[in-house]
């Protein structure tokens, strides 16, 4: 995670969003052990608390984290 406040400040090879960038090909992450609940972290630098839904999804395997990834995505 890079932060700037300055567009001059800009790395190649790095996603901006509000002045926070993220490098190209960052791979979703969840962190199961949040102390709020799970954490979805999208490729695109976005975080997401997984809902009750996404989370059955996801044990039953009717998805996988690249499926909820996809959805919650700008």
């Amino acid at each position: 995670m890079h932060f700037i406040s300055d567009p001059i400040l800009k790395r190649p090879g790095y996603i901006y969003r509000d002045n926070v960038g993220y490098p190209i090909g960052t791979q979703p992450h969840i962190v199961w052990k949040h102390v709020d609940g799970p954490l979805l972290r999208t490729s695109d630098g976005q975080f997401h608390w997984l809902t009750w839904r996404e989370r059955l999804r996801l044990f039953l395997g009717l998805a996988d984290i690249h499926d909820i990834d996809f959805e919650r995505r700008r």
